[in-house]
Protein backbone atom coordinates (compact mmCIF):
# COMPACT_ATOMS: atom_id res chain seq x y z
CA UNK A 1 0.00 0.00 0.00
CA UNK A 2 1.48 3.08 -1.14
CA UNK A 3 1.91 6.06 1.94
CA UNK A 4 -0.27 8.99 0.15
CA UNK A 5 -2.72 11.53 1.48
CA UNK A 6 -4.50 11.49 4.49
CA UNK A 7 -2.87 8.83 6.22
CA UNK A 8 0.77 9.01 5.06
CA UNK A 9 3.01 9.35 7.95
CA UNK A 10 6.68 11.11 7.53
CA UNK A 11 9.45 11.52 10.16
CA UNK A 12 10.65 14.80 8.14
CA UNK A 13 10.18 17.11 5.64
CA UNK A 14 11.40 16.18 2.43
CA UNK A 15 14.05 17.78 -0.13
CA UNK A 16 11.18 18.99 -2.62
CA UNK A 17 8.42 20.63 -0.22
CA UNK A 18 11.43 22.29 1.76
CA UNK A 19 13.18 24.26 -1.12
CA UNK A 20 9.64 25.12 -2.19
CA UNK A 21 9.23 26.77 1.26
CA UNK A 22 12.46 28.12 0.91
CA UNK A 23 11.70 29.31 -2.47
CA UNK A 24 7.84 30.92 -1.73
CA UNK A 25 9.21 32.47 1.01
CA UNK A 26 12.08 34.59 -1.74
CA UNK A 27 8.80 34.27 -4.13
CA UNK A 28 6.57 36.16 -1.59
CA UNK A 29 9.32 39.14 -0.90
CA UNK A 30 9.99 39.74 -4.40
CA UNK A 31 6.11 40.17 -5.31
CA UNK A 32 5.68 42.68 -2.26
CA UNK A 33 4.02 40.20 0.09
CA UNK A 34 6.56 39.09 2.29
CA UNK A 35 5.44 36.54 5.02
CA UNK A 36 4.78 39.09 7.67
CA UNK A 37 3.06 37.08 10.66
CA UNK A 38 3.45 33.62 12.06
CA UNK A 39 0.07 31.51 13.57
CA UNK A 40 1.44 29.19 15.95
CA UNK A 41 -1.23 26.43 16.89
CA UNK A 42 -0.55 23.49 19.32
CA UNK A 43 -3.05 21.16 18.45
CA UNK A 44 -2.40 19.31 21.89
CA UNK A 45 -3.26 21.83 23.54
CA UNK A 46 -6.52 21.86 21.76
CA UNK A 47 -7.27 18.90 22.42
CA UNK A 48 -7.28 17.74 18.58
CA UNK A 49 -6.12 14.08 18.07
CA UNK A 50 -2.19 13.58 16.36
CA UNK A 51 -4.01 12.21 13.29
CA UNK A 52 -6.45 14.60 12.80
CA UNK A 53 -3.81 17.93 13.08
CA UNK A 54 -2.89 17.97 9.15
CA UNK A 55 -6.27 17.40 7.60
CA UNK A 56 -7.86 20.33 10.56
CA UNK A 57 -4.87 22.71 9.51
CA UNK A 58 -5.65 22.53 5.33
CA UNK A 59 -9.44 22.85 5.81
CA UNK A 60 -8.65 26.31 8.41
CA UNK A 61 -6.61 27.61 5.95
CA UNK A 62 -8.35 26.67 2.57
CA UNK A 63 -12.47 27.01 4.14
CA UNK A 64 -11.68 29.90 6.40
CA UNK A 65 -9.17 31.92 5.76
CA UNK A 66 -8.50 31.79 2.33
CA UNK A 67 -12.25 32.89 1.95
CA UNK A 68 -12.64 34.96 4.72
CA UNK A 69 -9.60 37.21 2.85
CA UNK A 70 -10.82 37.25 -0.31
CA UNK A 71 -14.19 38.60 0.68
CA UNK A 72 -12.58 40.73 3.51
CA UNK A 73 -14.13 44.46 2.31
CA UNK A 74 -11.01 45.48 4.32
CA UNK A 75 -9.33 43.34 1.54
CA UNK A 76 -10.37 45.79 -1.47
CA UNK A 77 -6.87 45.32 -3.26
CA UNK A 78 -7.75 41.54 -3.90
CA UNK A 79 -4.71 40.40 -2.68
CA UNK A 80 -4.46 36.35 -2.47
CA UNK A 81 -3.69 34.21 0.29
CA UNK A 82 -0.11 33.58 0.31
CA UNK A 83 1.20 31.75 3.33
CA UNK A 84 3.86 28.85 4.06
CA UNK A 85 3.50 26.27 6.92
CA UNK A 86 4.59 22.73 8.72
CA UNK A 87 3.91 20.52 10.93
CA UNK A 88 5.85 19.24 13.79
CA UNK A 89 5.34 16.80 16.95
CA UNK A 90 8.78 16.61 18.53
CA UNK A 91 7.62 14.92 21.98
CA UNK A 92 4.11 13.70 20.12
CA UNK A 93 2.18 16.75 20.44
CA UNK A 94 1.48 18.14 16.89
CA UNK A 95 2.15 21.72 16.25
CA UNK A 96 1.43 24.12 13.33
CA UNK A 97 3.44 26.90 12.23
CA UNK A 98 2.01 29.25 9.22
CA UNK A 99 3.60 32.06 8.01
CA UNK A 100 1.72 34.50 6.23
CA UNK A 101 0.97 37.48 4.40
CA UNK A 102 -1.18 40.21 6.08
CA UNK A 103 -1.85 43.94 5.53
CA UNK A 104 -2.32 46.03 8.40
CA UNK A 105 -5.69 46.83 7.77
CA UNK A 106 -7.16 43.05 8.33
CA UNK A 107 -5.04 42.00 11.30
CA UNK A 108 -7.66 42.73 14.13
CA UNK A 109 -10.11 40.76 12.56
CA UNK A 110 -8.04 37.95 11.62
CA UNK A 111 -6.95 37.31 15.01
CA UNK A 112 -10.43 37.68 16.04
CA UNK A 113 -11.80 35.06 14.05
CA UNK A 114 -8.59 32.41 14.36
CA UNK A 115 -10.20 30.88 16.87
CA UNK A 116 -13.80 31.03 16.06
CA UNK A 117 -12.61 29.27 12.94
CA UNK A 118 -10.59 26.47 14.66
CA UNK A 119 -13.36 25.87 17.01
CA UNK A 120 -15.90 25.35 14.33
CA UNK A 121 -13.71 23.15 12.37
CA UNK A 122 -12.69 21.11 15.47
CA UNK A 123 -16.29 21.41 16.81
CA UNK A 124 -15.55 22.02 20.47
CA UNK A 125 -14.10 24.61 22.57
CA UNK A 126 -10.32 25.41 22.23
CA UNK A 127 -8.38 27.49 24.53
CA UNK A 128 -7.45 30.53 23.53
CA UNK A 129 -3.64 29.64 24.59
CA UNK A 130 -3.46 26.74 21.96
CA UNK A 131 -3.34 29.61 19.13
CA UNK A 132 -0.31 32.15 18.93
CA UNK A 133 -0.28 34.82 16.42
CA UNK A 134 2.80 37.20 16.17
CA UNK A 135 4.64 39.48 13.75
CA UNK A 136 7.60 38.17 11.78
CA UNK A 137 10.77 40.45 12.67
CA UNK A 138 13.14 38.02 10.94
CA UNK A 139 11.45 36.33 7.95
CA UNK A 140 14.87 33.89 6.87
CA UNK A 141 15.32 33.06 10.71
CA UNK A 142 11.63 32.04 11.18
CA UNK A 143 11.78 30.08 7.52
CA UNK A 144 14.83 28.05 8.84
CA UNK A 145 13.20 27.23 12.01
CA UNK A 146 9.71 26.29 10.46
CA UNK A 147 11.81 24.05 8.25
CA UNK A 148 13.72 22.68 11.18
CA UNK A 149 11.79 19.29 10.91
CA UNK A 150 14.00 19.13 7.15
CA UNK A 151 15.85 15.28 6.05
CA UNK A 152 19.03 15.81 7.93
CA UNK A 153 20.17 14.96 4.60
CA UNK A 154 19.06 17.98 3.05
CA UNK A 155 19.58 20.51 5.89
CA UNK A 156 22.98 21.72 4.99
CA UNK A 157 21.57 22.65 1.38
CA UNK A 158 19.09 25.08 2.62
CA UNK A 159 21.41 26.01 5.78
CA UNK A 160 18.98 24.69 8.36
CA UNK A 161 20.19 22.73 11.33
CA UNK A 162 18.20 19.63 11.19
CA UNK A 163 16.10 18.83 14.66
CA UNK A 164 14.00 15.74 15.24
CA UNK A 165 10.49 16.92 15.03
CA UNK A 166 8.57 13.25 15.61
CA UNK A 167 6.08 11.76 13.53
CA UNK A 168 3.10 13.52 11.43
CA UNK A 169 0.21 12.23 9.75
CA UNK A 170 -0.70 13.54 6.68
CA UNK A 171 0.12 16.24 4.61
CA UNK A 172 3.48 17.72 6.45
CA UNK A 173 3.59 21.26 5.26
CA UNK A 174 2.69 23.30 1.89
CA UNK A 175 2.68 26.61 0.80
CA UNK A 176 -0.03 29.38 -1.64
CA UNK A 177 -0.79 28.51 -4.72
CA UNK A 178 0.73 32.40 -5.58
CA UNK A 179 4.08 31.20 -4.22
CA UNK A 180 4.47 27.50 -6.07
CA UNK A 181 6.81 26.41 -8.51
CA UNK A 182 4.01 27.03 -11.59
CA UNK A 183 3.71 30.81 -10.11
CA UNK A 184 7.21 31.41 -9.07
CA UNK A 185 7.94 30.03 -13.14
CA UNK A 186 5.64 32.65 -14.47
CA UNK A 187 6.63 35.29 -12.89
CA UNK A 188 10.28 34.60 -13.98
CA UNK A 189 11.78 33.71 -11.02
CA UNK A 190 15.61 32.79 -10.59
CA UNK A 191 15.82 30.62 -7.88
CA UNK A 192 19.22 30.81 -5.41
CA UNK A 193 20.65 28.04 -2.91
CA UNK A 194 21.83 30.60 0.01
CA UNK A 195 20.92 31.92 1.73
CA UNK A 196 17.55 32.25 2.65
Amino acid sequence: MQNTGATRRSRHINRYPAVNIHHARRQAERTGVPLNWMVTINFGVAAVAPEDASSLLQKLIARRFAPWLRRSADNDNGLKPTYVWSLEAPHGSVSAHVLLHLPPRVIRKFRSRLLDWLEGLAGTAIPARAVDVRPIYNRVGVTRYILKGINPAWGNHLAVDPVDQGEIVGKRSGFSRNLGPAARQRSGYKPKRHLL
